[in-house]
C-alpha cells in the first residue's frame, strides 16, 4: 500500500496546527537599513508616521495626497445584528459593495452619517456573497439601519493581493527586493522603495509612467528573471502597478524623513557628538531632537509626502514622454557608418563601456568605482547601479534589449539613460538625427559578421 508523502506531513503537522489555529500571522512592512540605524528617539516618530500614512500590509491606510487610485466604494447599511455576550463585533448587512472587490477585510471604513459620522471603522470580517460586514462597537460608533459609510482601499487591496500572489516572493512585502526566492536570482529583483526604474518612456529626471510600469509586467525584462504575465487581464496588471508605485512613494518618504534625521541623529553620529571629541551630553542632543520633531518634522513629513507625490503626478504628464523631434534617419549603411564613428568618438565615450566592438568588455570594466552613495570604492572591479549591484555592460551582439528592442525604445535608452545605472542621458548632447544613426548602428550589431 502505498501512502504518500503530502498525507505523512499534513499528519506530522495537524498537531502542529491545531495548536497555533488559524490566525493571521503578524506581517508588516521593513523599514529600511538607514532608518534603523537612527537613534530610537529619531527612529521612532519616522516609523510611526509610515504605519499612520500607509498602514501595513493587512490593514492598508488612506493618505489622501497621494497620486493613487485607491478605490473608494460607497455602501448604505440596511440591517444591524448587535454582539451577543462578550462580543464586540457588529455585522451589518449592507448594499452598494456588491460591485466592489470582494476582499475587504483589514480595510478602513469611514462613517458618513449617522453618530458615527466622520469616525474611521476597520472591517474584521466581510462575507461577499451575504453582502454582511462586521465591525468593532465603541462609544463613538453605533451604527443604524440608513447609516452610509466609504470603505477605502478596495483598488489598493486588489492590487495588494495580486502582488502578493504574483510578484511578492521575489520583490518581498514592502517592495524591497529581498522576497523568498530573491537570493538564487542574479540580477536581483527590484527594490521598489527608490522609486526608481530603469527602462522609462520620460525624460532623464522624471519618474516612469505607469504605461512603462504595465508593459514592464507584461512584457517582463528580457535576460532577466522578470516573467512576462501576460496571462493576466490589462486591469489586473493596472492594479499590480498601482500598488507597486504606492510601495515606492512609501519608500521614497521614508528616505526623504530619513535623509534629513540620519546627519545628526544616527547612532554613529550622535556616538561621535557625545564622545570626549565631541564634547555634547545625551540630555542635550535628547532635548534638540525633541524640539525639532515638535516645531519641524510635520512640515518635514509634509514637504516628503507633497514632493513625492509631485514627482508620480508630473510623470503621467504627456510633457514627460520622450518624443523625437525627427523621425527615424533611415536604417542605411551610411547611417551605421555615422553611427559607429558616434560609437567610438570621445563625444559618447560608448566604448569606454561597451568595449570598441560592443562586446560589453570596455575599460571600465576593470576599474574600481566610487559609491555615489557612500562616497567610498566597491569591493569589485566594474560597474554599479544604484542597489549596490555589480552591472555588467551589455554585450550588443547579443540583440537582447531589456527596455525593449523597438528602435523608439533603444532611442529613448540613449536620450534619458538608464536610471539608476552608469549610462548616461545622450538627449542633448547629440542631435536627433545623431541619436537616430547610433540606434542603427547598435541594433546591427547582432547581425554584424565582426
Amino acid at each position: 500500500m502505498r501512502f504518500g508523502f503530502s498525507r505523512l506531513i499534513l499528519l506530522l503537522l495537524f498537531p502542529l496546527i491545531s495548536l497555533t489555529g488559524c490566525e493571521q500571522p503578524q506581517v508588516d512592512f521593513v523599514f529600511s537599513k538607514k532608518t534603523n540605524e537612527l537613534i530610537p528617539a529619531a527612529a521612532k516618530p519616522v516609523k510611526e508616521a509610515l504605519v499612520r500614512q500607509f498602514g501595513n500590509p493587512f490593514e492598508l491606510t488612506q493618505f489622501e495626497g497621494l497620486p493613487t487610485n485607491f478605490g473608494d466604494v460607497e455602501g448604505t447599511v440596511k440591517t444591524v445584528e448587535a454582539p451577543s455576550g462578550e462580543e464586540k463585533l457588529i455585522r451589518l448587512q449592507v448594499e452598494g459593495l456588491q460591485d466592489a472587490y470582494n476582499k475587504l477585510q483589514g480595510l478602513p471604513l469611514e462613517w458618513t452619517s449617522g453618530k458615527g459620522q466622520g469616525q474611521i471603522s476597520r472591517i474584521k470580517e466581510y462575507n461577499y456573497e451575504t453582502g454582511t460586514i462586521a465591525v468593532e462597537k465603541t462609544a463613538e460608533i453605533d451604527p443604524q439601519p440608513g447609516d452610509t459609510f466609504l470603505v477605502e482601499c478596495t483598488r489598493l487591496q486588489f492590487g495588494r493581493d495580486l502582488y502578493n500572489r504574483h510578484c511578492m516572493h521575489c520583490h518581498g512585502m514592502s517592495g524591497e527586493g529581498t522576497g523568498p526566492t530573491s537570493r538564487y536570482l542574479n540580477p536581483p529583483p527590484r527594490d521598489f522603495r527608490l522609486g526608481i526604474y530603469k527602462y522609462t518612456s520620460t525624460k532623464p529626471t522624471a519618474k516612469a509612467q505607469k504605461a512603462d510600469l504595465e508593459r514592464t509586467v507584461k512584457e517582463g525584462i528580457a535576460g532577466t528573471y522578470m516573467p512576462s504575465f501576460k496571462l493576466l487581464t490589462d486591469d489586473e496588471v493596472a492594479a499590480i502597478v498601482n500598488y507597486v508605485i504606492w510601495l515606492s512613494m512609501r519608500g521614497e518618504t521614508e528616505k526623504k524623513l530619513v535623509d534629513e534625521l540620519f546627519f545628526d541623529y544616527s547612532k554613529e553620529v550622535v556616538a561621535e557628538r557625545t564622545s570626549e571629541d565631541g564634547g555634547e551630553k545625551p540630555e542635550e542632543i535628547q532635548e534638540e531632537l525633541k524640539e525639532y520633531m515638535e516645531l519641524d518634522f510635520p512640515d518635514t513629513l509634509e514637504f516628503a509626502t507633497s514632493s513625492v507625490a509631485d514627482a508620480w503626478e508630473e510623470a503621467n504628464m504627456e510633457d514627460a514622454i520622450v518624443v523625437p523631434g525627427t523621425p527615424r534617419v533611415p536604417d542605411t549603411p551610411e547611417s551605421r557608418e555615422r553611427g559607429r564613428k558616434l560609437y567610438l568618438s570621445d563625444k559618447t565615450k560608448c566604448a569606454t563601456c561597451h568595449g570598441p566592438q560592443g562586446r560589453g568588455n570596455g575599460t571600465a570594466t576593470q576599474d574600481f568605482w566610487t559609491n555615489p552613495v557612500t562616497n567610498k570604492k566597491y569591493p569589485d572591479r566594474g560597474l554599479h547601479d544604484i542597489w549596490g549591484n555589480q552591472l555588467p555592460p551589455r554585450d550588443l551582439h547579443r540583440g537582447i534589449y531589456r527596455g525593449g528592442r523597438r528602435p523608439i525604445d533603444v532611442y529613448r535608452r540613449m536620450y534619458s539613460g538608464i536610471k539608476g545605472t552608469p549610462m548616461p542621458a545622450f538627449g542633448g548632447p547629440l542631435s536627433d538625427e545623431e541619436l537616430w544613426d547610433l540606434v542603427n548602428y547598435v541594433m546591427s550589431l547582432p547581425y554584424s559578421k565582426n
